[in-house]
């Protein structure tokens, strides 16, 4: 299990919560502390099949980024879980999991089936549940780390609101399939959710090969206060300027060296090449 013990007292005790219930029922559970970004992937990437069954990921979305991408470039035949610690924990809201239930989280990481899932590609980056370019990628460069703490989901909406007045949209250029689309945002998803527990892409589908690219091409913030209210209704893909297309191979540009970010963390930069991952992972699931 690799987490981060900065996470907060709280989280610490949920943790540790989750740690005592997973031994009680008969798991062995060796512990391994971050201590900078980085670690989470390299210890990941250097866990042995041949002495551990799992490595579990305790964190939010980013820290699940970074096992997933350690495993990738481990051994391999290790089996990926969460204990869901984060601010959004959408991975947890994709597979059905309650963050909060620490019978549920512990029965799950020690005897949860492992599904096989195909895992996407941002600049042959790994990631799990999307990548995503324009705005959200800026709120997510800009986001306050100890305002995360603090306010939790609410420290996005502030930062949203506070990116997107100084924000020029840029345009931004989508070849999906071969396929040409123009964009000042867009999202290319694995999973449906985005932010929390609202669906962005209703058909996509962790064990399929494809991705679920939303464009969204709304400028200003007129046009984002829209798609922000319309993703929590449920709305956003009903929205008529809105498309949502599917494609394995995804070629996003737009100005160089802009962020592009996929699960939550920075991952990589414009131009961006994204597609579906050649090797699967296997996910534990409730």
């Amino acid at each position: 299990m690799i987490h981060n013990p900065t996470a907060g007292r709280r989280r610490r005790r949920h943790l540790e919560s989750v740690v005592a219930a997973a031994q009680a029922l008969g798991a062995t559970v060796t512990c391994r502390e971050t201590g900078r970004r980085g670690d989470a992937e390299d210890f990941a990437a250097l866990a042995s099949a041949d002495d551990f069954d799992a490595v579990i990921a305790a964190g939010g979305d980013g820290t699940v980024n970074e096992v997933l991408n350690g495993l990738g470039a481990g051994q391999g035949g290790l089996a990926l879980g969460v204990i869901p610690l984060g601010t959004a924990n959408v991975l947890a809201c994709e597979i059905g999991l309650d963050p909060d239930d620490v019978d549920s989280v512990a029965r799950t990481v020690t005897f949860g089936p492992a599904r096989r899932i195909h895992v996407g590609l941002a600049n042959r980056r790994r990631f799990l549940l999307m990548a995503g370019a324009g705005l959200d990628a800026h709120v997510v460069a800009g986001v306050s780390t100890a305002l995360k703490r603090r306010a939790g989901k609410l420290a996005y909406v502030v930062e949203s609101l506070r990116q997107a007045v100084g924000y020029d949209f840029p345009k931004l250029t989508v070849r999906a399939d071969g396929v040409e689309y123009e964009a000042r945002m867009v999202v290319a998803c694995k999973g449906r959710f985005y932010g929390g527990p609202f669906i962005a892409a209703p058909d996509a589908d962790l064990a399929t090969p494809m991705l679920e690219l939303c464009i969204l091409p709304n400028t200003g913030v007129a046009g984002m206060l829209r798609y922000g209210i319309a993703l929590p209704l449920g709305k956003l893909p009903a929205l008529p300027e809105v498309q949502v297309v599917s494609a394995r191979n995804i070629l996003i540009t737009g100005p160089r060296g802009a962020p592009v970010q996929g699960d939550g963390d920075i991952v990589a930069r414009l131009p961006a090449e994204i597609s579906i991952a050649d090797e699967t992972v296997d996910l534990i699931c409730p």
